[in-house]
């Protein structure tokens, strides 16, 4: 019998932990107020919260008793200058706004899934609202609409039809799930800011579901709080008693190794996900879990400190009910990381090496028109997206735009294969050896090299409607399309049109960026013709990406400003000139290293592996690249008389001035190599 001389202390959520491997599965039952045990028992008894429960198989569960007063008054104040709201893409973690009733609301976007017809934005049923409710959010500023209220929901739902085989007629689970119908899918990413791709979904039920996940490690990305790190603290969380009905949770979360959760009211719909790291590989990804719905805060202590835990429904069941799948993959091919890495990097840092003064403050007062700066390209959230209405920075319109929307025959102008070649074509001699002569820089005598290689050698390529194979031309014409830009550069300031010379050089920017990166100049751009690997999205992908922050400390270490000797004259030395940094990348990093690295290398920490081999040329190959464009700006700029023209004539340049010359498409048209108006183009303008 227990010497209530002595009664048990208080436990709270503050003075007790679970302790893996150690602590017992438990029932914990949460108490307003601490009662003494024989106070109780001379009330009657019927208070007593039992010390253990019998099981039908004859377990016994401990029950353990936690004093947590519950706080009443829920803050739900959100200050929207305090939001992040997305630039370009939204995805999973961002803010979205739902008017009702005369109020404007703020929730987070789960993430996206799909029925396998429509897509959806997954979020709380209690936001969404009824169906066809518009949702919004904000985009540079403006606040638009990026979907509808769907009329699938998921809400309370009876806890034996959740968990099929376990008893529990009395008890419901509140889901709390609503999807957003979107308006246009190419507005999203399907990773979760700040989180990433997302992984495998975490498939828990009546089968598998365990106290293992009891301590189990969480992270989310809310559209109020920002990052979220907390853990499973509880299974099945009684949260309310109504009617004889008990109402309850899957998921009860509290904050990281006892800390308190950094939640707030607009978390509502925010996804948890588990990180978990492959044996093999080391590779962590990120498994989605569930899904925050609901929000309590205990008070603890005779300060009566503030502790909060949210409520959460698992995303298995989510997915179960409304017949849906998470959608992980839409859109990640629109990170173009070396666009975002190398390109996008060299346009900014290019707008840095100038020297001439007018043109430094011009290139300044543009530089992220140009590139992303550093602190984007890390962030990865405000880039531009592949097909975009919004402005896009011209180092990647060639890329996002007119490769989708004006010009079939772009995709020639971003490589040439200059290292490939034939004993029987040209004295055996490639692109690279032949241009030395600069009479050999002429799109006929290119041509006549095409032709005579897809004669010996011809290359095919599957007709996307036939599913045939069909002829594949050579048709690589880099240079020329640098000299078609660079001219068009000089003309335009002649002419006084300083908008026009930004949009033209701002785009030849990423010419010069295909021309650096080894595998876009090279035969070899997919491996050894024969045993093609993923070896180009390896290096420029993922290598990349992986090791971002550490390329651009290198490259902005550089100081390699342009010097009056480097200077240029003419679209010809400007090809010319190009070619020239093509043998340079080359010299600096052959594309048989890094075809020979990744074949050698594997599993865990396999980019770390190839960045220690690889990773100094191409802060190399990369501050070449930004030099080689700092000097074709400033060449075209003294060639065309930019010191002369007064700041004030292009002082106003906006970004719709940019993008409406970028969507015009007779300015800077492009071609095929043999199309009979490219020669004509490389002198003259292309609107007349």
């Amino acid at each position: 019998m227990p010497d209530h001389r002595f009664p048990r202390k208080e436990r709270t959520l503050e003075n007790s932990v679970v302790m893996e491997d150690i602590s017992w599965p438990c029932i914990l039952v949460f108490v307003k107020k601490w009662e003494d045990e024989m106070a109780l028992i001379h009330d009657g008894g019927n208070n007593i919260v039992p010390k253990s429960i019998y099981m039908p198989d004859g377990r016994v569960v401990p029950i353990c008793v936690v004093a947590a007063p519950k706080e009443e008054r829920a803050d739900v104040t959100v200050n929207p200058s305090d939001l992040r709201f997305p630039r370009n893409l939204i995805s999973g973690g961002f803010p979205l706004i739902v008017y009702q009733q005369g109020e404007r609301r703020i929730a987070s976007v789960g993430c996206v899934v799909s029925d396998g017809n429509t897509y959806y934005a997954v979020t709380n049923k209690h936001v969404v609202g009824k169906a066809g409710t518009p949702i919004y959010s904000v985009f540079h500023g403006q606040e638009r609409r990026i979907g509808v209220s769907s009329d699938h929901t998921l809400g309370k739902r009876k806890f034996s039809e959740a968990y099929p085989g376990w008893p529990g007629a009395a008890m419901m689970v509140n889901n709390d799930v609503g999807l957003i119908e979107i308006d246009d899918i190419k507005d999203w990413k399907t990773e979760i800011y700040q989180i990433g791709i997302l992984g495998e979904l975490m498939d828990f039920n009546t089968y598998n579901l365990s106290l293992d996940l009891i301590s189990q490690k969480v992270r989310a990305f809310g559209a109020v709080s920002r990052e979220i790190r907390g853990e499973v603290v509880a299974l099945f969380y009684r949260y309310q008693s109504v009617g004889g009905i008990e109402y309850m949770a899957d998921f009860l979360i509290g904050g990281e190794n006892g800390a308190n959760l950094n939640i707030h009211h607009g978390d509502s719909g925010t996804v948890l996900v588990m990180e978990e790291e492959d044996k093999d590989s080391g590779i962590v990804s990120c498994r989605p879990i569930a899904l925050v719905w609901g929000q309590h805060e205990f008070l603890e202590g005779r300060e009566r400190v503030k502790r909060a835990y949210v409520m959460a429904t698992s995303l298995s069941n989510v997915c179960r009910e409304l017949e849906v799948n998470i959608v992980r993959d839409y859109n990640l091919d629109q990170d173009y990381t070396w666009a975002k890495d190398g390109h996008f990097k060299i346009g900014n840092r290019s707008a840095e090496l100038v020297t001439e003064p007018r043109l430094v403050k011009l290139l300044k007062k543009h530089q992220e028109e140009i590139g992303n700066s550093d602190t984007d390209l890390l962030d990865q959230t405000n880039i531009a997206m592949a097909k975009s209405t919004d402005f896009i920075p011209l180092a990647d319109v060639p890329d996002l735009y007119w490769r989708y929307k004006r010009f079939k025959t772009e995709g020639n102008n971003h490589f040439a294969d200059m290292d490939e070649s034939n004993r029987r074509v040209m004295g055996g001699k490639d692109l690279l050896a032949l241009s030395k002569d600069p009479a050999f820089i002429d799109i006929a005598q290119w041509i006549d090299f095409y032709q005579q290689m897809d004669v010996v050698d011809p290359k095919t390529k599957t007709d996307p409607d036939t599913k045939k194979e069909v002829p594949n031309p050579r048709s690589g014409s880099l240079p020329f399309r640098v000299w078609q830009l660079y001219t068009q550069m000089v003309r335009s300031l002649k002419a006084g049109k300083v908008d026009e010379y930004l949009v033209a050089g701002g785009t030849m920017t990423h010419y010069v960026g295909d021309a650096c990166q080894p595998l876009h100049v090279s035969y070899l751009h997919a491996g050894i013709p024969g045993q093609e690997t993923n070896v180009h999205g390896e290096y420029e992908d993922k290598m990349i990406a992986a090791n971002r922050k550490k390329l651009f400390d290198g490259v902005n270490a550089l100081n390699n400003k342009v010097k009056d000797s480097q200077l240029i004259e003419g679209g010809h030395a400007a090809a010319q000139f190009v070619i020239a940094l093509m043998q340079k990348t080359f010299d600096t990093l052959p594309p048989m290293d890094i075809i020979t690295e990744f074949g050698k290398i594997s599993g865990r920490g396999k980019y770390d592996l190839a960045w220690k081999v690889l990773g100094a040329r191409t802060i190399k190959v990369i501050a070449s690249g930004s030099n080689a464009m700092a000097v074709l700006w400033q060449s075209a700029w003294i060639e065309g008389g930019g010191p002369d023209i007064p700041p004030g004539k292009y002082a106003a340049i906006t970004t719709d001035d940019l993008q409406a010359l970028y969507e015009d498409f007779h300015f800077v048209q492009s071609f095929n190599i043999t199309d009979a108006g490219f020669p004509d183009a490389l002198e003259n303008d292309t609107r007349k």
